[in-house]
């Protein structure tokens, strides 16, 4: 649908593109090591030299980084060293690269600042990439420069025409310039089991394999900023097929429902914040040191907040999975150690108090609500309180047979036992009285004998199967 929009010129614009995949547990200390002989830094709040190294000439305040979140969120976004692995480790290479992006409707240059990869608890990892677009490009080009470099693999014959410059190579997919030229080979560190075939490193709980965007958008002051515009910001409509600027709706009483939902306007004609399913945006009309510092903020307070209910979802998404996946009946050991996992998410990650300003948290609401966690944490409760149900009857069933057994057992040997041949094990008993012994004699020691066995048995396996539990339920977690 074309729409007649003016092409302005924007101050400058950077974008970060965020992308999840899941990592084998066996191997997440192993990818660690390989990120710090890459080159890659651990993130350390404590460490002032990095408040400015990786964020294009922008700065991050360590300080207000910490006074932002509530207390108890600090250790999960922010762990004291890179061994911590409850929380979400942030390791970032600095890059300031000249690439170049070509396109049906667009070329330009652009450049690499940094990439974070994030060790995150529940084998996720989550990759962060960001851009700096050129200053003065159009606010249409901007747009579509989001809306398509996001995409890893191509998918519609309209978008297997991009290619990526960098460092004398080009790529035609996002997904090789990003996985070959800036990351070192993860193929070996990603879950092959949870990762879906079609796509590299997709998850098969998660939408796609399109990146996530974080964006930030500097207008001229007499540039007005409609709703139409937001609208547009918002859904990332960029250019349509025949390479005019279009908007996805044109029902004004949409936009108006659409404005109300996901645009938090408190400055509004000066400053707006924008979110959706997959565009979490700043547009702004600032200048001077208020400029600066909003964009400061896209990369620090607003950045992480975004990661955490990002993380959230994912999260939520893949315990739902999870259960969907396995037999109640059948799946015991997978069974409790789902039920392990959502308690311990409920417990340590997940809380609804985030940052303690009024602005942030009215401004993540609509974050929280536009990624329904509020609806998805519900349905991983219904999750858990049926598997209690489950968990209990079937204990409760195995219990009764199990004392059945023991109590047949029981029974049996002390009449037979007891009664019968007790007696004679004092003393020393050669095999030749063995021979002598009646038919109900013998069934006494068989019952007996193997009462005692089975019961050795039982013990070594609970014994084993408590040690293997209690091991693997942290290994599913970290």
């Amino acid at each position: 649908m074309d729409v007649k929009v003016k092409n302005d010129p924007t101050k400058r614009t950077f974008q970060q593109f965020i992308f999840p995949f899941t990592l084998e547990g066996k191997m997440i200390e192993k990818f660690v090591e390989k990120l710090l002989e890459d080159n890659f830094v651990f993130l350390n709040l404590k460490d002032m030299e990095q408040q400015n190294q990786f964020y294009g000439g922008h700065k991050v305040s360590h300080r207000k980084l910490e006074k932002y979140f509530m207390p108890y969120i600090e250790p999960i976004l922010f762990p004291g060293n890179a061994k911590q692995k409850e929380g979400l480790r942030r390791f970032t290479k600095k890059l300031d690269i000249d690439c170049t992006f070509e396109s049906p409707y667009l070329n330009t240059p652009f450049i690499i600042n940094s990439i974070d990869i994030f060790i995150c608890p529940f084998h996720i990892g989550m990759m962060n990439l960001r851009v700096t677009l050129p200053e003065g490009l159009s606010h249409n080009d901007v747009l579509y420069f989001g809306d398509t470099f996001r995409i890893l693999e191509p998918i519609a014959d309209d978008e297997e025409k991009t290619k990526v410059g960098c460092r004398e190579n080009q790529y035609e997919q996002v997904k090789d310039f990003i996985f070959n030229e800036l990351l070192p080979p993860i193929e070996e560190y990603i879950d092959e089991e949870q990762a879906d075939p079609t796509y590299f490193g997709s998850l098969p709980f998660f939408i796609d394999e399109r990146m996530y965007v974080i964006s930030y958008t500097a207008f001229p002051e007499n540039r007005d900023i409609s709703k139409n515009d937001l609208f547009r910001i918002s859904e990332l409509n960029g250019y349509d097929n025949d390479g005019e600027p279009y908007i996805g709706a044109l029902n004004p009483d949409y936009i108006e429902k659409y404005y109300q939902e996901r645009v938090y306007d408190r400055w509004g004609k000066e400053t707006y914040y924008v979110t959706s399913m997959y565009h979490f945006a700043c547009v702004t009309k600032a200048t001077g040191k208020l400029e600066q510092e909003l964009a400061s903020e896209m990369y620090g307070q607003h950045f992480y907040t975004l990661l955490l209910f990002f993380y959230y979802k994912i999260v939520l998404l893949k315990l739902a999975h999870e259960h969907s996946q396995i037999d109640v009946e059948k799946d015991q050991s997978d069974t409790e150690q789902l039920i392990f996992m959502i308690t311990q998410f409920s417990a340590k990650y997940l809380f609804t108090e985030v940052n303690s300003t009024a602005i942030g948290k009215e401004l993540f609401k609509k974050t929280d609500e536009t990624f329904r966690i509020a609806p998805l944490y519900r349905e991983v409760k219904e999750t858990l309180s049926y598997l209690y149900q489950n968990q209990d009857k079937l204990a409760g069933k195995r219990s009764n047979y199990l004392l059945q057994i023991l109590t047949i057992y029981t029974v049996v040997s002390g009449i037979f036992g007891m009664n019968l041949y007790i007696e004679d094990w004092k003393g020393k008993l050669s095999w030749k009285a063995y021979m002598d012994y009646t038919l109900y004699e013998w069934v006494a020691v068989i019952v007996t004998t193997s009462g005692l066995i089975i019961s050795g048995i039982l013990g070594f396996i609970f014994l084993k199967k408590w040690l293997q539990e209690k091991k693997s339920r942290k290994k599913r977690m970290l």
